[in-house]
């Protein structure tokens, strides 16, 4: 194999490494954006069920802001799957 040929084929091996990788980044990027949007959606309905479980009570204070509605929300969550949804501290057995 002459010099011309090796360099050829070296660059045939990168450019499937690249594609390799390239296909690999597109999985990653498409598995964290569908992440995404499931924490999203729980997100959702997760304040969805505090005000309306609110309401059936206490009411729903005015909430001007999203950190206000944190600050509200945080103490009404006490599984840690929907703590950690938020990004909550997880709550100690008490």
């Amino acid at each position: 194999m002459n010099q011309r040929e090796h360099v050829r084929a070296r660059i045939e091996s990168v450019d499937e490494s690249l594609a390799r990788l390239r296909a690999e980044r597109s999985r990653l990027l498409a598995r964290a954006t569908q992440a995404e949007r499931k924490r999203d959606t729980f997100q959702k309905i997760l304040i969805g069920a505090a005000v309306l479980a609110a309401v059936g009570q206490e009411g729903v204070p005015q909430l001007r802001n999203p950190e206000e509605l944190l600050a509200w929300l945080e103490p009404r969550l006490m599984r840690p799957r929907e703590r950690t949804a938020f990004d909550f501290q997880t709550q100690r057995a008490r």
